[in-house]
């Protein structure tokens, strides 16, 4: 890592991972275990071999898998040894996943986003975009909260997506 070359002169919204707010959010039972190298701030999916789902342990590529396990929670707990990256945003292999399974975060879209949209995650590496599920793209049943422009921080929540409304009978 080079010597720093830029001061900004305003605090970032957000980082990727890390909630929006407070004391919000709702997670997996059991903390699974990094199958893989991966960073925060993005989509996991539960290992499956031989057919059978493992939600012990987690990945960021989907494989066989058809929906996301969660989104990876920044937690500051992972030791940076190598004094020459960029930061912490990686969860080593091995080490225990705070996954989400509800809640508000904030996220980085390789798309630009709009309220509303639906949130995808790449099965190729669990990245964020938005817009319509092709066969690259899951729809993880989180929506936009607030738009961006392609790498620029948003919040995603899918608080919205827990009740459904129900057909109301006149008179009922």
């Amino acid at each position: 890592m080079p010597l720093q070359t830029k001061v900004d002169l305003s605090v970032a919204p957000g980082v990727a991972g890390d909630k929006a707010t407070p004391d919000q959010s709702v997670y997996t039972p059991l903390n699974p275990l990094a199958a893989v190298a991966l960073p925060v701030g993005g989509f996991v999916f539960p290992v499956i071999e031989g057919g059978a789902q493992d939600n012990s342990r987690a990945t960021n590529v989907a494989g066989d898998a058809t929906e996301v396990l969660g989104f990876v929670e920044r937690v500051i707990n992972y030791v940076n040894y190598d004094v020459f990256s960029d930061g912490t945003l990686m969860v080593p292999k091995g080490s225990a996943l705070t996954v989400a399974v509800r809640g508000d975060y904030w996220a980085v879209s390789s798309t630009a986003a709009t309220v509303g949209q639906s949130v995808l995650a790449s099965t190729a590496d669990g990245s964020i975009s938005t817009g319509t599920p092709d066969a690259t793209h899951i729809d993880t049943g989180w929506i936009v909260k607030t738009a961006g422009a392609a790498g620029e921080p948003i919040i995603i929540s899918n608080w919205n997506s827990m009740v459904k409304p129900a057909t109301a009978t006149p008179g009922a």
